[in-house]
């Protein structure tokens, strides 16, 4: 009797197991090809730790370090922290993933969540491996998740050489979480190569047909890396409030379907 139980509990965690690898979506099955838990030190070798100076880009405040106040993993989570140092200067982190893992269409699913203060702009987004050849916003941008300030919802976009935030049509949607704002929540990306969707928590909330918006100049057929970042200020969220002290967001884990 235990030796036929012990065959059946085997039998359902090996399909429970494989049932954790896969993705079924819009009658679409995934498989897990990559995943990042966050359970020890930054894997060096998926990541890469930018270093810019204030203003870099979109008159953002912030320093990128890679200070450990600003970049730490705790309890299995890597968090990002920016702080406001003395004299009005921040400091916060950036990773990317650029030209060591990158991806071309596929489901995405990051477990998240940020503080909702004046001025903070946490970002899970996609950025085409060609930047350097074709530039932005040629090369194409995925926006996963944006927040900013203490709004209660997020916004999921895209940017290209047609449309784009400089133009001021780049295309995309918002989403209200309401009062679960700063809970973690699960942000999702669908990629194919004729639609890109946006979920929250599985709902979806935004798609974009390539056929609707698109007769060429289509830039996601390509590979793309994934970046993690928290600005402070800048020409979206403006400035934080006098009294800003630190913000964190923090990233539980990521999965990454094909």
């Amino acid at each position: 009797m235990n030796y036929k139980y012990n065959i059946a509990l085997l039998i359902a965690l090996l399909l429970l197991n494989c049932y954790n690898k896969m993705k079924i979506l819009n009658n679409q099955k995934y498989n897990l090809v990559w995943e990042e838990n966050f359970d020890h030190a930054l894997n060096l070798s998926f990541w890469n730790i930018e270093i810019k100076e204030p203003g870099w880009v979109n008159n953002e405040l912030q320093a990128y370090t890679s200070d450990k106040k600003n970049l730490f993993i705790k309890d299995s989570k890597l968090h990002i922290n920016a702080i406001k140092e003395k004299d009005n200067y921040y400091t916060s982190g950036r990773l990317t993933t650029q030209q060591k893992i990158n991806w071309q269409y596929g489901y995405f699913e990051i477990k998240a969540k940020f503080d909702s203060k004046k001025g903070t702009w946490p970002a899970i987004w996609l950025l085409s491996e060609t930047i350097h050849e074709d530039g932005w916003p040629k090369c194409g941008e995925i926006d996963i998740m944006e927040h900013v300030n203490n709004e209660k919802q997020i916004h999921g976009s895209l940017h290209s050489d047609e449309y784009n935030h400089m133009k001021g049509n780049n295309l995309g949607n918002s989403y209200s979480i309401g009062n679960k704002i700063e809970d973690f929540n699960i942000y999702g990306l669908e990629w194919t190569k004729d639609k890109i969707s946006w979920y929250v928590n599985d709902v979806l909330f935004y798609s974009i047909n390539k056929k609707d918006y698109f007769k060429e100049n289509w830039p996601y057929d390509n590979k793309y890396f994934m970046i993690l970042n928290l600005a402070i200020g800048g020409n979206w969220p403006g400035n934080p409030s006098e009294n800003f002290q630190s913000s964190l967001f923090i990233i539980d884990w990521i999965k990454v379907y094909q």
